[in-house]
């Protein structure tokens, strides 16, 4: 059967029912949002913006955190297509963070910028991810989130965020034992890679959502270099994608939802409505029925 029409029944079908289902429905009808200050780097104030659903009675829900892309150069944590995301996945019951991190100033995150710059860079967005999820479990009763429960999503910048911290946590950050008590439950990246393949384990693998065009010459698909560079530019640096972050967390027995859409490059982050939702039905699925999926989709 056609995988958008097997979509279009499973989206269609959740509605059907007498009750719309949490946390993959929009059960609550309002949501509130507050800005917090969670670390302070030289001049920079870092913030996240929590969403919380209204009139909610458990004290204890999964975390959502958002990681904006922009190609470590750019992007905010509040622009108008991420607090629409924050605030339907709010309604579906989650506790939404949206969190800034630090950006490349006054340089380009290219082919000329050397391969050790860039690393600092993934370093800094690694080493700020990880600071907003501690303050943000540091307030776990505050803002009533089950820390075993922790999903993250990112788009480009931010998936190649989330994953590193994921799957290269002891590559990209200095101190990873301060943080070796935020394990995420579950990770969604768009058109995001990691350093190094290899470093994934079935210790860490975790259940994993991968979008990504076949044809991304920013990011690979499967394992090249960064952003097309050649072998002679400083900013050479090999990447691992989604289709080889998949092959290896497959043979984990760990699992996972590959989406791989033909004939479309890096830019696919206004994905369609029903391969997002999968997201989310296999969150449901996974992480709080605790069943094993793994699945292919070619677009």
């Amino acid at each position: 059967m056609n995988t958008k029409i097997v979509s279009f029944i499973l989206l269609i079908s959740s509605f059907v029912g007498i009750s719309q289902t949490r946390y993959l429905d929009a059960v609550f009808d309002s949501v509130s949002a507050k800005t917090y200050n969670y670390a302070l780097r030289d001049k920079d104030t870092l913030k996240l913006d929590v969403y919380e659903p209204e009139n909610d009675s458990l004290t204890a829900r999964p975390l959502f955190v958002i990681i904006h892309a922009g190609g470590f150069t750019s992007g905010e944590r509040n622009n108008n297509s991420l607090i629409y995301l924050a605030e339907n996945v709010a309604k579906k019951g989650y506790v939404v963070a949206s969190i800034d991190y630090r950006l490349l100033k006054n340089r380009d995150f290219n082919c000329s910028l050397p391969a050790k710059s860039k690393l600092k860079v993934y370093a800094n967005a690694a080493e700020d991810l990880l600071s907003a999820l501690q303050y943000l479990l540091n307030y776990k009763t505050s803002f009533g989130i089950d820390e075993t429960k922790i999903i993250l999503f990112g788009a480009s910048a931010g998936g190649e965020t989330a994953l590193n911290i994921v799957y290269n946590r002891e590559l990209v950050i200095k101190n990873p034992e301060s943080y070796k008590h935020i394990k995420p439950a579950a990770v969604i990246s768009i058109s995001g890679a990691i350093l190094k393949a290899d470093l994934i384990t079935k210790e860490n693998a975790v259940p994993t959502v991968l979008y990504h065009g076949v044809n991304d010459k920013v990011v690979p698909y499967d394992t090249s270099a960064h952003q097309s560079c050649l072998p002679t530019a400083k900013g050479f640096l090999m990447l691992s994608g989604s289709e080889t972050i998949a092959n290896k967390i497959e043979k984990y027995a760990t699992s996972f939802l590959l989406y791989s859409y033909q004939n479309k490059g890096h830019n696919i982050f206004n994905l369609p409505n029903d391969d997002l939702y999968q997201a989310f039905v296999f969150l449901n699925k996974v992480v709080f029925n605790k069943k094993l999926y793994q699945a292919k989709i070619t677009q």
